[in-house]
């Protein structure tokens, strides 16, 4: 089988040549052991926190010559454990590989592998609208955000997994959504899935696309990107507002200082201003509650199915580089290991 290791440590933001493609033995599954075969696997930015070579956050870090971490969907090639049978399709962490071994009743803080309803929609959205993106869009949104009805909602990255799903909780909560993405076609995009207003961030004109997006201002930003994006924002932020914070990918890859010059004084002045409430949260919460929510508007057709898909386990180094130099894929992005049994 393929899979795909940690060759160096990333200087900044990930390139392909940071890892390397090995070919080893199918792993053999042991007494209550699972062997996976991977379908699909997440290429998700904040893997890039295992990558740093000294720790600063996160819960773990990768040393070169490990496979890859990160969330995948895969199906039972085989079974040791009385929960699980041959043919089911999971959730879970096994990395970027085409097979892999889990051990239930030996999982982490995470728990066991996820089994997936294939009935509810794709298992690809186990990855995604009904994973953890999905559960980060709920949490920011119902729990951090605490939208209501008639508020303005901006949201960074929202072309991505995250803010794809959060501008489109906005709606159904009654409220207006305004997308911050990169390129005409993704802010099209996000018009089409229903967001009122939309600003391109990598258009010379950015500043006065956001100012017509919010002439009266905004209650809720979700910050999934920081740097100038959220110092734009800033400035048309309503006294008060909420500011949830799940991201911060203009700054991935920095140690405790990044180029100057230090602009925290100016960020500092508008919290105290305005007196924002800033609150950085992990997704994971959200919990079944939030998931089970998405299910349903989904159901409904409420909330539409974004995302994007690469194959083979030899696209994902380039994907997941990508994920850091602005892409032009909408949604969640996936790449498809294999094809479902």
């Amino acid at each position: 089988m393929k899979r795909v290791v940690l060759a160096s440590y990333p200087r900044g933001n990930p390139q392909p040549s940071d890892f390397r493609i090995e070919e080893v033995a199918v792993p053999e599954a042991g007494e209550g052991e699972l062997l996976l075969r991977t379908l699909y696997l997440a290429v998700d930015p904040l893997i890039r926190f295992s990558l740093d070579e000294r720790l600063l956050s996160g819960a773990s870090r990768m040393e070169p010559g490990a496979v890859m971490v990160g969330p995948t969907v895969c199906q039972v090639a085989a079974s040791r454990h009385p929960d699980y049978a041959p043919g089911d399709v999971v959730e879970g962490r096994s990395g970027w590989q085409e097979y892999s071994v889990a051990a239930p009743d030996r999982s982490d803080y995470r728990g066991p592998p996820r089994k997936v309803d294939a009935a509810l929609a794709p298992v690809s959205t186990a990855l995604g609208a009904l994973g953890g993106p999905g559960q980060t869009a709920y949490e920011g949104i119902v729990n951090v955000g605490r939208v209501k009805a008639g508020e303005t909602v901006v949201i960074s990255a929202a072309g991505g997994a995250v803010g794809s799903i959060a501008g489109q909780i906005v709606k159904v909560l009654g409220g207006r959504a305004v997308g911050i993405a990169g390129g005409a076609a993704k802010c099209a995009a996000l018009l089409d899935l229903g967001f009122d207003a939309v600003a391109d961030y990598r258009a010379p004109d950015f500043a006065d696309q956001l100012g017509a997006a919010l002439p009266a201002g905004a209650e809720v930003y979700l910050d999934n990107v920081g740097g100038d994006v959220t110092l734009a924002v800033l400035a048309h932020l309503k006294r008060g507002a909420r500011m949830p914070m799940c991201g911060f990918i203009a700054y991935y890859g920095m140690g405790m200082e990044g180029p100057g010059p230090d602009r925290l004084p100016g960020f500092y002045r508008q919290i105290m201003a305005k007196a924002l409430e800033i609150r950085g949260f992990a997704g994971i919460f959200a919990g079944q509650k939030g998931l089970a929510a998405i299910a349903g508007w989904m159901k409904e057709g409420r909330i539409r199915l974004a995302e994007s898909v690469v194959d083979g386990l030899e696209a994902a180094p380039g994907a997941f580089s990508s994920v850091f130099s602005g892409h032009d894929h909408l949604g969640k992005l996936l790449v498809r290991v294999a094809p479902e049994a």
